[in-house]
């Protein structure tokens, strides 16, 4: 009886671990999970409240592009801390946080033809330097 249930259990224990590695092999979004889109812009015009103005209104357009959805920008928020910590990067001057459907739905976002037209007549002459990070669920 206790054979049994050790063989029992050992079937289970590696096809539990047999299903991690499955998972874990999977690329990030190869589910079709929502993808996560953050963008940390630097303006030439570091600090300049009309620049980023300028920046959040000419962005703002992208928020209707398909596959959108959500599409949440704004300045640095500029917190008092009693402590300071290197971790924190409060440096920018706008960051973008948008989610789309899955993987795909970022890829088709950022060839869309009203995408390359804001980025390169709008957005991009007012930048000095930017990060972009990507995650899924």
């Amino acid at each position: 009886m206790k054979t049994t249930h050790l063989k029992q259990g050992l079937l289970l224990l590696a096809a539990l671990s047999l299903g991690h590695v499955a998972y874990a092999e999977q690329p990030a979004g190869a589910s079709g999970g929502k993808v996560h889109h953050l963008v940390v812009i630097w303006l030439k015009q570091h600090g300049d409240p009309e620049a980023r103005r300028k920046y959040i209104e000419g962005s703002k357009r992208l928020s209707k592009l398909p596959g959108v959805l959500s599409y949440d920008i704004g300045p640095v928020a500029g917190l008092k801390r009693e402590t300071t910590s290197p971790a924190v990067d409060d440096s920018f001057d706008i960051a973008i946080s948008a989610t789309f459907e899955n993987k795909a739905a970022l890829e088709n976002y950022s060839k869309q033809p009203e995408h390359q037209k804001v980025i390169h007549e709008v957005l991009r002459p007012l930048v000095d330097h930017y990060k972009v990070y990507d995650f899924a669920d």
